[in-house]
């Protein structure tokens, strides 16, 4: 039986991780659909009803709230990000990071 060379750990932060892009992804994939329709409607000179507009200003307002986040999330120095690099560092013999 041949082994990858991967920890339990490793696979972990790895499966942590990609989910951790998929939802970045999706929220600004999500932020920048909302903003272009509503930049297309604009020019397009569609007219939009009183509550639709107050729906959408709340759901632009809600999506740079969550856009906010994972732009704290990507460029905040996370202590928690640290310590699972210290661990993968702990689980390979190697020291990489001065944690």
């Amino acid at each position: 039986m041949k082994q990858s060379g991967k920890s339990g750990f490793n696979k972990l932060v790895i499966s942590i991780m990609r989910k951790r892009w998929f939802i970045s992804f999706g929220i600004l994939f999500t932020f920048v659909a909302i903003t272009t329709g509503i930049l297309l409607s604009i020019h397009s000179g569609v007219k939009v009803d009183g509550d639709w507009k107050e729906v959408l200003l709340l759901l632009l307002g809600a999506f740079i709230g969550s856009f906010s986040k994972v732009i704290d999330y990507w460029f905040s120095d996370g202590d928690k990000d640290k310590v699972l690099f210290q661990k993968m560092d702990e689980e390979d013999g190697e020291t990489l990071s001065n944690t």
